[in-house]
């Protein structure tokens, strides 16, 4: 085990998510088995101060859960002086890698879940009667299930990390010519992937945003001649084709261009030996933003029906604002970036 300031930080949140996580698995397990759609008056106040408490557990368990994704990338960042060979964080992940690869592939799930049942039970709690309970319930045990599972690898990662051994540097594996990220957009684009790539990236996000300012704006809705049900499934599609787009013109055009190493794809580099200082902001804005059109997606599954739809509509317009926001300004960032170089 590495020992230092945010291992130990690590393992504090881990362990205390970990009980919180386990209480409320118990705590919500045992309210859904004992859960009434009616509830006598006499005993209403004391199954709304239980179904409270349980929610205040789970808002705070969830929001160090959530905070911990960011920083698990610092503690990774930490541990590079301490490997041998390490020049970033990719030769810490060549330790242990299975368990990293699994963390960073839970992490921003747990991320997405945990805010999607944030929103649902924002909108429960802004309702009287809280007609969503049993839905937040359910929807609480997938979340427990990825918290604990979270807060489990993440000890057993902690414990476990010790640099026995000489890690390869990451020019080995990103600056390769068959390097994934080169491989696949080549078969799919041909040769010149680069540039097309480069088209793409601008293009899919410009499309999104349009989409994103089109459902503010009912007047565009009707000139376009588009239902608001159309709209929204444009912009997922959209949102998701522009996931593997962003990720793979990261590693090839947009990384080597603003650490100014044309040929050097590290994103790992990219986003921790500070070069581009702002690049944690410039990837955290492109996955709020893309996140928040998934988060609009739940709400509008779960949350627009009955007396909650209008506190579900005024939370699609702020998120809607949000997406908007963080994808615009990633995308601007990046623009004034390569224009500046």
């Amino acid at each position: 085990m590495i020992v230092n300031i945010y291992t130990l930080i690590m393992l504090f949140v881990a362990f205390v998510s970990l009980f919180l996580g386990g209480f409320l698995l118990y705590t919500t397990i045992k309210s859904l088995l004992n859960f009434k759609a009616i509830v006598p008056l006499e005993r209403r106040s004391q199954f709304e101060q239980k179904g409270y408490l349980i929610f205040l557990i789970a808002c705070v368990a969830i929001a160090i859960r959530m905070l911990a994704w960011p920083w698990f990338y610092i503690m990774l960042q930490s541990f590079v002086p301490e490997i041998p060979g390490a020049m970033c964080m990719f030769g810490v992940t060549q330790i242990l890698p299975s368990t990293v690869i699994f963390l960073q592939i839970i992490k921003p799930i747990a991320f997405f879940i945990m805010g999607g049942w944030l929103l649902c039970y924002y909108v429960d709690k802004s309702t009287p009667t809280t007609p969503l309970a049993r839905k937040n319930f359910y929807f609480l045990l997938i979340v427990c299930g990825l918290l604990l599972t979270d807060s489990i690898t993440d000890i057993s990662y902690v414990l476990r990390m010790k640099p026995m051994m000489s890690v390869s540097c990451c020019a080995t594996f990103f600056d390769v010519p068959l390097r994934p990220s080169a491989m696949i957009p080549q078969a799919i684009l041909g040769n010149n992937f680069q540039i097309i790539l480069f088209v793409l990236y601008y293009v899919i996000n410009i499309i999104l945003i349009a989409f994103l300012f089109t459902t503010l704006r009912k007047k565009w809705q009707s000139w376009l001649s588009l239902s608001e049900n159309s709209i929204f499934y444009s912009q997922a599609a959209i949102a998701i084709i522009n996931i593997p787009v962003v990720i793979l013109s990261l590693f090839e055009i947009i990384t080597p261009r603003l650490m100014q190493l044309p040929y050097h794809h590290c994103i790992y580099c990219f986003m921790g030996n500070g070069t581009v200082p702002d690049a944690p902001i410039i990837l955290g804005l492109f996955i709020i933003g893309t996140f928040a059109v998934g988060w609009m997606g739940i709400l509008r599954f779960l949350c627009k029906n009955g007396e909650v739809q209008p506190i579900t509509e005024r939370l699609l317009v702020k998120i809607n604002n949000l997406a908007t926001f963080c994808l615009l300004a990633s995308l601007g960032m990046v623009t004034i970036h390569l224009i500046f170089i």
